[in-house]
């Protein structure tokens, strides 16, 4: 059937028909993966650098610097804060293409999108039919914040690829768990832990174990094989980080095995930064799915009710999702992302909901999840569809411009899914000839082009109100003849501006009213740069002197408060080269700084 080999699962509750296929044909498979190309690489370097993205790509960049790909450093100093593979992945791109830019800085996270998009279609698919897994990959790619995710410069991606690939291992895998099996199921999970932390093995052992449990297979845990397989896989992990400490400078303060540690273990049990509340991911978790948000909860409503008629993979997947739920819980520190693990596993709960074929005491539920998700897609096509009005009020309360491009993007985009949906709605789909599932197909395309739509145009429109880019773009043309030693941050160090300025030796760090007086008082030609906020506790003498040249200043957009016109940054050429303020990129020209 369908190019598939037809297998009958034990239950056939949980059958498109009596033989379900549980492979996806290899055209559905492309298709899927050419609609997550377009998704997540489109537009991947049109934006500047985006908050942590900076640490990734400077850290990156200074290997190749130093020629040292062992000891990570930021400004020179050693920044182990992160595992060394996620440097190494956009290293590898650097050294194929001989550019560090912004789409080399994502390329490593779109490319772990796409694996985590085929994990979760593959295992939908043998665990239940070809079906359930490709309408699972599909509510996957066009969550809001798994596709933000996969086009963002960090490890969040990696992390989620890495784990939903153990698990995918896992089943592929679990009627003949030999040692080779065990062994490769490690392996996958623990270098997934050199991208980001230990959730990389934690967050698959918690998928995994309601299966083991339930099916007895736990005795396995306690053979030697599967020690072995653990401790092999636990020596590769630790091998990059031994050799670290091993080869560091005796001035060398801080270390791999000290960051396992102190992310992974100190942080969950007496966490020192991120303290969110407990409550946290219960209103962060339906954020995450959006737009599928509704789906979601009226499928674990159907799903606790007909737990009884449950087949024993829904089961477990309904396990699985309380168990990675209550370990983010249970962690004292925690980050609305933290959890974005979870959303494969979502996506898939959603995908067994409406590929449910039998008749029973959920299908008003399924209907009602359904139709309330088509409000909802219909409300962000009519968003995108009065974006014009929207704006135009807003541009009159606040007193800011938004390109014209930004309107006929806005109207393009919503008039389009309007016509996706409405002619689909005249299409039959004979491989999915439930009403369920040919619904959800109908709203899936309808999201693609939602969400493509913003991230592919959309979204880099709306960057040009970031102020951080233009700001480090004239900072770095304005500062490009001076050597690295004429250029300071005060107190503290930026991995955004370190990537644009681009210098070949660290710049200094003034963590002191004092270092930064002595550094003015030299009378050499150079720039100070800082935060607002910092610049306001200075005493008044040294702001004289700052005062005495001229600056550039990051823009203050009208909507931002006080709290972030604080934020901003600020950068002062010193002695003054001419008679007139310097205005950024943005527009911002004035004579002193908050």
């Amino acid at each position: 059937m369908n190019g598939g080999t037809e297998l009958c699962l034990s239950d056939p509750a949980i059958s498109v028909c009596n033989r379900p296929v549980r492979t996806v044909r290899w055209q559905d498979t492309l298709l899927i993966l050419l609609v997550a190309g377009l998704l997540l690489f489109v537009g991947l370097g049109r934006r500047g650098l985006w908050a942590a993205e900076g640490r990734w790509a400077e850290v990156t960049r200074e290997m190749f610097l130093t020629g040292d790909f062992f000891h990570p450093t930021i400004g020179g100093e050693p920044y182990f804060d992160k595992p060394l593979l996620t440097y190494w992945f956009r290293a590898a791109f650097y050294a194929v293409t001989g550019t560090l830019n912004e789409l080399i800085v994502r390329l490593p996270s779109a490319f772990a999108g796409l694996a985590a998009v085929w994990a979760t279609m593959w295992i939908g698919a043998r665990l239940w039919s070809a079906q359930t897994g490709m309408i699972a990959a599909c509510l996957l790619l066009t969550m809001y914040a798994f596709v933000f995710w996969a086009r963002t410069g960090t490890a969040e991606a990696e992390n989620m690829a890495a784990i939903m690939l153990a698990v995918a291992w896992y089943w592929s895998r679990r009627d003949r768990p030999g040692f080779g099996a065990m062994l490769v199921f490690y392996l996958i999970a623990f270098v997934g832990a050199l991208t980001k932390g230990l959730t990389a093995v934690v967050v698959p052992i918690c998928i995994v174990l309601p299966d083991m449990v339930v099916e007895r297979r736990w005795r396995n845990l306690l053979s030697i094989k599967h020690i072995g397989a653990l401790a092999i896989a636990l020596l590769v992990y630790l091998a990059p980080f031994v050799y670290a400490g091993l080869t560091q400078p005796a001035s060398y303060h801080s270390s791999g095995l000290a960051l396992v540690f102190r992310e992974n273990i100190l942080r969950y049990f007496q966490p020192f930064d991120h303290k969110g509340a407990f409550y946290l991911y219960l209103y962060a978790l339906p954020i995450l799915l959006l737009p599928w948000t509704p789906l979601f909860v009226l499928a674990a409503i159907g799903l606790v009710k007909c737990r009884k008629k449950l087949d024993s993979h829904t089961r477990w997947l309904m396990w699985a999702i309380a168990a990675v739920f209550l370990f983010f819980t249970l962690s004292g520190s925690r980050r609305s992302y933290y959890i974005l693990p979870i959303l494969p596993l979502c996506a898939l709960l959603m995908a067994v909901f409406v590929t449910w074929t039998r008749q029973d005491e959920w299908e008003e539920i399924r209907q009602k999840g359904l139709s309330i998700q088509k409000a909802v897609l219909a409300a962000l096509i009519v968003f995108d569809l009065a974006i014009p009005i929207v704006m135009t009020v807003a541009m009159k309360i606040w007193d800011f411009q938004v390109p014209l491009s930004f309107y006929l993007a806005s109207l393009v985009i919503g008039a389009i899914a309007a016509l996706v949906g409405l002619a689909l709605e005249r299409f039959t789909w004979p491989r999915f000839t439930p009403e369920g599932q040919r619904t959800i197909l109908i709203q899936i395309a309808v999201a693609v082009v939602l969400i493509g739509g913003y991230f592919g145009w959309q979204q880099g429109i709306l960057d040009q109100n970031r102020t951080e880019y233009p700001f480090a773009k004239e900072l770095q043309a304005s500062s490009a003849s001076l050597a690295p030693e004429q250029i300071a941050m005060f107190p503290k160090t930026n991995a955004n501006l370190l990537f644009y300025l681009n210098t070949d030796r660290p710049i200094p760090v003034l963590q002191d009213a004092d270092q930064l007086r002595r550094f003015l008082e030299t009378g050499q030609p150079g720039v100070v740069i800082s935060q607002c906020r910092y610049v306001s506790q200075l005493p008044r003498d040294i702001l004289n002197m700052l005062w005495s040249g001229q600056h550039i200043r990051e823009q203050t957009q009208p909507w931002e408060s006080r709290s972030s016109q604080q934020e901003k940054w600020v950068a002062w050429f010193w002695p003054r080269t001419t008679g007139t303020p310097q205005t950024t990129q943005t527009g911002e020209s004035d004579d002193h700084a908050n």
